[in-house]
């Protein structure tokens, strides 16, 4: 009777991750590309070497591609359902790895800066999304036990 229930209860976590992350990396890549560079990042930015390497305007726009990417692979496990598993799950354990990669990018920002609160954010970010990571790959929906 309740086969199923392993199945509907891991579809839920699984949705609220995609869901999360769409969230997340959608309100960050696309309020980038409308908005551009922010009169603030000059003066947090322009007295590290980011300024001279890769320069601000690329270490802007490379923050914005890599969060604008874990936008569309969340996008692309939503639209294919991923949440479902009807196949194997691709673009969201992808997106997932990206965004500890794009954590990490920002976290460096924060260290860089000496903004120690934010960078342990971002470091709490990067562990929130390795445990949901570990979800994703790592728990399966199961068979009931028999009665």
């Amino acid at each position: 009777m309740n086969s199923h229930l392993p199945r509907i209860v891991r579809a839920g976590p699984l949705l609220a991750i995609n869901l999360l992350f769409l969230s997340v990396w959608g309100f960050a890549a696309i309020g980038k590309l409308i908005d551009g560079i922010p009169s603030w990042f000059e003066g947090k930015f322009g007295k590290t070497f980011l300024a001279a390497f890769p320069g601000l305007t690329a270490t802007f726009w490379l923050l914005a591609v890599s969060e604008l990417l874990a936008f569309a692979l969340a996008v692309l496990a939503l639209v294919s359902a991923e949440f479902l598993e009807r196949k194997s799950l691709r673009c969201l354990p992808a997106m997932l790895v990206w965004s500890l990669f794009v954590f990490v990018q920002l976290g460096f920002g924060q260290w860089l800066t000496r903004e120690f609160n934010g960078a342990f954010q971002q470091f709490m970010y990067f562990s929130g999304t390795l445990l949901a990571l570990e979800f994703v790959v790592n728990s399966r929906a199961r068979p009931a036990p028999p009665p």
